[in-house]
């Protein structure tokens, strides 16, 4: 299994962060100290850099569809019937409908994109006869195009045939390239234009087995992870419409992306312990107007209620369990949890520490949280050291930095005492704002 390490420097609040990820990271300090920075920018990173090639063909796809829905729109000019309106507009659905699947993907998409571009331009002879010059002019404005006066009808249609055919070639070179060389400013540009980051660090840094993966001109690639889930609070669960991409993305992969999987003995393991402790589980079904929904079901009286509707701590343990059970929590994913007790019951904030070590023990989940509570730091690190896998547990306290407005992440391995320590500076204020001073 696959180690990482994950640095940050001088961003926001962040003075340092050398972060090492091998199991179980718990981030702790005050508010303001740049956890959740941290937390995001992990979540960037993974997925969009393992996703890289995809994201680069997603480029070149929607480039290509783009084109041939501009064909589409100028093909409505025509004053003849418009069957080829619709094979045009079944060709910008097509090509957009592509799975990637490596470089053969690229040559369906051009091969779509050239039938269409034939189709057009064939179209396009065909009419001028009975086509008014200013419609004629309309179209090449449209699309960018200019007639060639000195030359026939038919040999500057073909030539600008062959010019459309030569830019949907270009772009399928471009893609193939830019998947070869990784150039790292696509990287940068996802982020900034996906996840509307408007600054990057100056320093960031991610380790795999000690391959840097984040390089100077290029992005590397991700052998031992395939994905990051990124969770601030349970309450998206309750969300249906929001701008919050990380809410979008976890309700993607709740309720709509494909259907359970077969787990393992050892996920099964987990998923039985999630069920005794909320006394129910999470089950998907059609809601009165036939739209598929999470339902929590009571074992005690069978009672079934929409899961956004139930108490938040449930939805805490919920979005738990229906990750692991569609699959996307295992071995080759890190779960990232900000502030995972909120919302939770001190018996279930234990209960929910004992959870997070079982999903690293028994299905190999990496997972990084934040967390502002001694019960769940408490709880990891005690629990972890019982079930034998204190070792990949690593324990950081962000640390004022003396005469600067950041912090700096401590390195602490299991000894979580200098956590406790700050945590009880709480103490000192209910003594001075309690104390009685008359």
């Amino acid at each position: 299994m696959s180690n990482y390490r994950y640095r940050i420097e001088n961003y926001h609040s962040i003075g340092k962060a050398d972060i090492a990820i091998n199991g179980i990271t718990v981030l702790a300090g005050g508010n303001g100290a740049g956890k959740s920075t941290l937390a995001r920018w992990l979540y960037y990173i993974v997925n969009v850099a393992y996703n890289y090639e995809a994201n680069r063909f997603e480029e070149y796809q929607q480039s290509l569809a783009n084109m041939v829905g501009q064909f589409a729109t100028a093909r409505k000019e025509f004053s003849e019937n418009n069957d080829n309106d619709d094979f045009l507009s079944k060709a910008k659905r097509s090509v957009l409908g592509i799975k990637y699947e490596g470089v053969e993907s690229a040559d369906e998409v051009l091969n779509l994109y050239n039938a269409a571009t034939n189709q057009f331009f064939t179209d396009l002879k065909n009419s001028l006869p009975r086509m008014s010059q200013n419609a004629l002019n309309r179209i090449l404005n449209y699309l960018q195009l200019e007639r060639s006066n000195d030359t026939s009808n038919e040999v500057w249609i073909e030539q600008l045939l062959k010019k459309k055919i030569s830019q949907g070639l270009s772009g399928k070179e471009t893609f193939l390239l830019r998947q070869k060389n990784r150039p790292i400013d696509k990287f940068f540009d996802k982020i900034r234009r996906v996840y509307r980051e408007s600054d990057r660090p100056d320093t960031i840094s991610f380790q795999e087995d000690g391959v840097d993966i984040i390089a100077t001109d290029k992005i590397g690639t991700l052998l031992g992870l395939d994905s990051s889930i990124y969770i601030d609070t349970p309450m998206a669960l309750s969300i249906t419409d929001s701008t919050n991409h990380f809410w979008n993305e976890l309700l993607l992969m709740l309720k709509y992306q494909g259907d359970s999987v077969e787990v393992g003995s050892e996920a099964k393991k987990v998923l039985n312990q999630i069920k005794t402790i909320t006394g129910g589980e999470v089950v998907e079904k059609k809601d009165i107007v036939g739209q598929e929904e999470l339902f929590y079901n009571r074992k005690s009286d069978n009672l079934t209620i929409k899961l956004e509707n139930v108490a938040t701590g449930i939805k805490t343990f919920a979005y738990i369990e229906q990750l692991l059970r569609k699959g996307y929590l295992n071995n080759r994913a890190i779960l990232i949890i900000d502030e995972p007790e909120a919302h939770l019951h001190p018996q279930w904030i234990v209960e929910f520490a004992r959870i997070l070590v079982m999903l690293n023990k028994e299905v190999g989940l990496k997972i990084m949280i934040a967390s502002h509570d001694p019960d769940m730091v408490s709880a990891i690190r005690y629990v972890a050291d019982a079930e034998g896998v204190i070792t990949n547990a690593n324990f950081y306290l962000a640390e004022h930095d003396a005469n600067a407005e950041t912090y700096t992440y401590k390195a602490l391995g299991y000894d979580i005492e200098p956590i406790f320590e700050s945590f009880n500076k709480s103490f000192d204020l209910i003594e001075k704002y309690g104390v009685d001073n008359g």
